[in-house]
């Protein structure tokens, strides 16, 4: 008798809420640039917390940072934005190879760090903002050559996660726009004695 109460009980309890996935995609692929003469190996990018893990953040003001519970990231933001960062390197092209690693020998490396990717819920309207430091080094150096930080906003659509993904998309084609732009003279600076 007590087990049939107990069973019944269970089948009366609430459904759990569905977990959505989102992904970081690009709008457009990169314009055609032409045709460098470097190599270039994109690492893998690391981040401040919290946003090394998939839960989606939120803010609702300067100061309180939430987590959706059942809205996440299909996976990690860096490894989303490393990958982006790596295919749009190879479509601009900037340079005539772009390895996923440090596999190889290449003339230089990028780094990246995810310092902010947040939802900002404003009384009508709902924002999202990126901010991605980059730097580049000369092969067999240590000390970067060059080095940016990157911040762009995009107010969402809808009030709503996955109009948020897709602004957070514009804006990490945003980011890669610039990047290619300020890395060009860079690249192509001749490398000295």
């Amino acid at each position: 008798a007590v087990w049939s109460i107990v069973w019944s009980g269970c089948s009366l309890t609430a459904p759990r809420p569905e977990v959505h996935h989102y992904t970081l995609a690009l709008p457009q692929p990169a314009p055609a640039l032409g045709s460098g003469k470097s190599t270039l190996v994109v690492r893998a990018f690391s981040a401040h917390d919290p946003y090394n893990q998939e839960r989606l953040v939120y803010r609702t003001s300067p100061y309180q940072l939430d987590f959706y519970n059942y809205h996440r990231w299909a996976s990690s933001p860096t490894e989303q934005i490393a990958d982006l960062t790596r295919r749009y390197l190879r479509a601009a092209p900037l340079f005539a190879k772009v390895y996923p690693s440090t596999d190889g020998n290449a003339d230089f490396t990028l780094n990246g760090k995810l310092l902010q990717l947040d939802e900002i819920d404003h009384e009508k309207t709902w924002e999202a903002v990126l901010t991605i430091d980059f730097w580049l080094t000369r092969a067999e150096q240590r000390t970067p050559v060059w080095f940016q930080t990157y911040t762009v906003a995009r107010q969402a659509e809808k009030r709503n996660p996955a109009a948020i993904a897709e602004a957070m998309s514009h804006n990490l084609a945003t980011v890669l726009a610039k990047l290619v732009a300020d890395l060009t003279p860079v690249v192509a600076a001749p490398t000295g004695p």
